[in-house]
């Protein structure tokens, strides 16, 4: 064995394995790297190790057999010994190993380093990996797709939005939504920067690469405040549907180590459970989901399509199941699909999804969506807090849950759970908005107006945000001109929607100019023919003309459309005030007392009645037709629990939520006119104006004021104010949003 070892060494077949192998490996990191940037089949990169592995025991042979010398290649069997230059040639061996390692190392550490690593911002980080444990809080900013091309681009953003499901599903990390990510995608911010305007402590960022059957996916967990690297990984799988889940698994618990942060059996178990096997059914809910986000008629129709097919490839994919359920609930609410046809499909939808996963925090979101539009708020209370529970950074809960307590009356707990969503998706103008009018509610005008400007900076296209601004100015803070021109921003802006035409309308009903008013109610009824807000708004035109059949007939469609919101309440409460007076004014308290029978059987079924932002203006109409029904005793219930909630605080006497002179009507219905009269004139005091016309003017439940020299000196003091308005407010004025200069 000695005199053969010897041999090899002495004919360089050693040393030429050796630079083979080193070459072979050049050549392997090279093709994977071209074969990742071309796209080319991974059938390439088989083809080239097999002629390698093939190629190395013939080079060994080669070797033995023959020896490179100053004439030429010749056999070893017809070299003489003594002329031999196998000593040369193992010296030039050497030079060419040497090099070769320097080009492998080379190689590799571009890979490494450089073209498997996702592009760094300025102030990146570095290499030095820092056990400091940070505040457990993480940004997922967009992935690079690596791979440069168009078609994975879908891929790459599904792989992200899903990793960031997964993180969201630990309660002791705090992870921004993807809303505000979005905002960095292709941003030149540094780390600490970005960390700072999400308040965050840490930023991962990572790319996807696809290429053929395989996927690659590197990422790195970044300290914001040094710029320097915590953790960083390079995944490299065969491209299966099971192995995306485990990478991102490992990933998230690589994230929640490094963080400190604590991962119950329970988490565990649910970011290592794998949705779908299925690779394709992956990528069609990836589709359908980036189409769900347009928010679009078409692209709600298309993420259906998609999210069925993903289901007809896997009929156990939960996930898919909740995607086509809010697709269904989503072309609902745009108008695209009939109520009864949407709660048969999403309901089936989301008992599908459960049935297959008891712990899908999405599921019970939707969930909640569904009960809520269904007018199940007790149901849909627990399935938002349930979404909550199994997904606690999920910010669209937090959004609807939000607003279901709003519509609930519940403002201090809708504010709460709207400042943690804002906590989680700061950039979002949506939940600015959300918590704006929150504050509104609660009279905090000017914290609800700095909300609406951070939401207009978030999105200088965001018009409502505009509007409801508009609406602050005009019922709370009385800058009529401000109110008109914050108005026709918002109508400039998205000139497509219907509820900035309706309110700069109704506007224009309370200065007592209906000319101005009617162009646009009928814009706004044109574009949205079945919403409640433009029929209302067109009842209280005809009203005022006197054209009491048409707002009848308006005021009879705009009462029978369910609302969802708390400003639509106040419409509904109005169409069946208008409706009540008419009955009454025919003598058919009965006909009056059987719409409220229908609309709020709660209100005469309950022995105590809650009362809250849905119900307390219905109370107080219904308390008057009970009175002239012979149940005073029912009625004084009513009155007396709706005074109660009033006085609670959770909502102000002004603003557009804001509960106007309901109490000033409570107490004219409780035979205290002086009280009824002295609270008028509190609020009158205070600013209130909005709808003035509508609940001072020939309201029944003022009735026993009507007469009184006080209460007609107020009326007339409020509308002599109102109507002289009309000639201070033009259409030349600049919205101004809580700052020096207009947004």
């Amino acid at each position: 064995m000695t005199s053969l070892f010897n041999e090899l060494k002495r004919r360089n077949v050693i040393r030429v394995g050796a630079a083979y192998l080193v070459a072979a490996w050049v050549l392997l990191q090279i093709g994977d790297v071209l074969i990742g940037i071309l796209e080319l089949p991974a059938s390439i990169g088989k083809v080239l190790v097999l002629i390698l592995a093939l190629g190395f025991p013939l080079t060994l042979i080669f070797a033995w057999a023959f020896e490179l010398t100053p004439e030429g290649l010749k056999a070893e069997a017809d070299i003489d010994r003594s002329e031999s230059v196998t000593s040369v040639t193992a010296k030039k061996l050497d030079v060419i190993t040497i090099g070769l390692v320097v080009v492998a190392l080379s190689v590799f550490l571009a890979d490494r380093f450089l073209l498997s690593q996702p592009v760094h911002r300025p102030g990146a980080a570095g290499t030095t990996v820092i056990a400091v444990p940070l505040e457990a809080s993480v940004a997922v900013l967009p992935f690079a797709n690596i791979s440069q091309s168009a078609e994975n681009e879908p891929f790459t953003i599904g792989i992200h939005d899903d990793l960031l499901t997964q993180i969201s599903k630990i309660h002791s990390l705090k992870t921004i939504s993807r809303t505000s990510v979005l905002q960095y995608r292709d941003t030149t911010k540094p780390f600490s920067q970005i960390a700072a305007e999400l308040g965050v402590a840490t930023i991962l960022e990572g790319g996807v690469q696809r290429a053929g059957n395989t996927v690659r996916i590197n990422v790195q967990l970044i300290g914001a405040q040094n710029n320097e690297q915590l953790w960083g990984e390079r995944y490299e799988r065969q491209l299966t549907a099971a192995n995306i889940f485990v990478i991102q698994s490992e990933i998230v618990k690589a994230i929640a180590d490094a963080l400190d942060a604590t991962l119950s059996p329970a988490e565990k178990e649910r970011i290592d459970s794998v949705p779908t096997e299925n690779l394709q059914a992956l990528e069609y809910f990836f589709a359908g989901t980036q189409s769900l986000a347009q928010r679009n008629t078409s692209a709600l129709e298309e993420a259906a399509v998609l999210f069925e097919k993903a289901i007809e490839l896997d009929p156990e994919f939960a996930l898919a199941y909740v995607g086509i359920a809010d697709s269904y609930q989503l072309q609902e609410d745009a108008g695209g699909l009939p109520r009864e046809e949407m709660f048969q499909k999403a309901g089936a939808a989301l008992e599908k999804a459960l049935i297959l996963d008891p712990y899908l925090g999405a599921a019970y979101n939707s969930m909640g969506g569904l009960r809520w539009t269904a007018g199940d708020s007790v149901g849909a209370e627990a399935s938002f807090k349930r979404s909550i529970e199994l997904l606690p950074s999920y910010v669209t809960s937090y959004q609807w849950y939000g607003t279901l307590l709003l519509e609930l009356g519940r403002v201090k707990e809708a504010i709460r759970i709207y400042n943690k969503g804002v906590e989680l998706d700061p950039l979002s103008s949506v939940l600015r908005e959300s918590l704006g009018t929150a504050l509104e509610f609660q009279g905090r005008f000017d914290e609800a107006i700095a909300q609406f400007r951070k939401s207009i900076e978030n999105d200088p296209s965001f018009a409502s945000s505009y509007l409801y601004t508009g609406n602050a100015y005009w019922m709370a803070l009385g800058n009529l001109e401000q109110a008109a021109a914050c108005q026709r921003k918002a109508i400039e802006l998205d000139r497509g929607a219907r509820l900035p035409r309706t309110w700069h309308g109704l506007f224009y009903l309370d200065l007592g100019d209906a000319d101005k008013a009617e162009p646009w109610i009928k814009s706004a009824l044109l574009i949205a023919d079945q919403g409640q807000e433009p029929k209302a708004a067109m009842a209280l035109l005809k009203l005022i003309r006197g054209d009491e059949t048409s707002a009848l007939f308006y005021a009879e469609e705009a009462q029978a459309i369910f609302p969802y919101y708390p400003d639509q309440r106040l419409f509904q409460s109005m169409m069946l005030a208008l409706l009540r007076n008419n009955d009454l004014k025919r003598g058919e308290a009965g006909d009056a007392l059987a719409r409220y029978e229908s609309t709020y059987p709660e209100l005469l079924s309950d022995e105590n009645p809650a009362i809250n932002l849905q119900s307390y203006r219905p109370a107080i109409d219904l308390a008057q037709v009970l009175q002239q029904t012979g149940n005073a005793t029912r009625a004084a219930v009513l009155l007396n629990r709706t005074l109660r909630f009033i006085e609670t605080g959770e909502i102000s006497r002004l603003g557009a939520g804001g509960y106007g002179i309901a109490d000033v009507q409570i107490y004219a219905l409780l035979g205290e006119p002086q009280r009824a009269l002295s609270v008028l004139r509190q609020a009158i005091d205070q600013g209130w104006r909005g709808f003035w016309w509508f609940y001072l003017k020939d309201n029944p439940n003022l009735a026993s004021l009507e007469g009184n020299a006080e209460f007609e000196s107020m009326l007339g003091e409020v509308e002599t104010f109102m109507l002289g308005q009309k000639a201070e407010v033009d259409d030349s004025g600049i919205c101004e949003i809580g700052a020096d200069e207009p947004l």
